[in-house]
């Protein structure tokens, strides 16, 4: 796909995400979608050839330089939201090379972008915490992103916090928005 034909498709999901917000029903299937599509069309404005693959593996390459993209997406409840790595086999395998966490709110509006190298995701692989999951035995590996550093330590218990969700809150600029990190 070029990119004029991917800012076309976010272009017309833009649409269908502004129409679904609009009605006030629940329905976050489309979510994951267009936010791969939003990624993809994101790092072609910044000068890359992107394909759009949905692979179990990973969701994006750039063929050019052979980088491989996982997209996660996640809602806010008002308070945080969560990225599921299942149990953390792409990121042991080395499945992607980048991750891109989109958080979304409940009017469907993409609230940030977070760019993981990953080797930043390593320890959440490492450290399963079952306890935040909705389904704790099969997506124990979650990427936690509340409003502030403030609501994270008061919802995390002490022994249940990550360096890499603690250096995020502390340091937002550090993966906000830094698709440079991409190279």
């Amino acid at each position: 796909m070029n990119n004029e034909d991917l800012a076309n498709v976010v272009a017309k999901l833009d649409e269908a995400i502004v129409a679904l917000g609009m009605t006030g029903h629940e329905d976050n299937r489309i979510m994951p979608i267009y936010i791969e599509y939003w990624v993809a069309n994101e790092l072609a404005k910044q000068g890359h050839n992107v394909e759009v693959l949905n692979r179990r593996s990973h969701d994006l390459l750039l063929p050019d330089k052979n980088i491989r993209i996982e997209v996660k997406s996640g809602k806010y409840d008002g308070v945080g939201a969560a990225a599921s790595f299942s149990k953390g086999h792409q990121i042991k395998e080395a499945k992607f090379d980048y991750c891109v966490f989109a958080t979304y709110d409940i009017d469907y509006t993409i609230k940030e972008a977070m760019i993981f190298s990953r080797e930043e995701l390593l320890e959440v692989a490492e450290k399963p915490r079952p306890s935040f999951a909705s389904h704790p035995t099969t997506n124990p590996c979650l990427l936690l992103r509340y409003n502030n550093i403030e609501d994270y330590l008061q919802k995390v218990d002490a022994d249940k916090r990550l360096d890499i969700e603690i250096d995020l809150h502390k340091n937002p600029e550090k993966y906000l928005k830094k698709w440079s990190k991409i190279k």
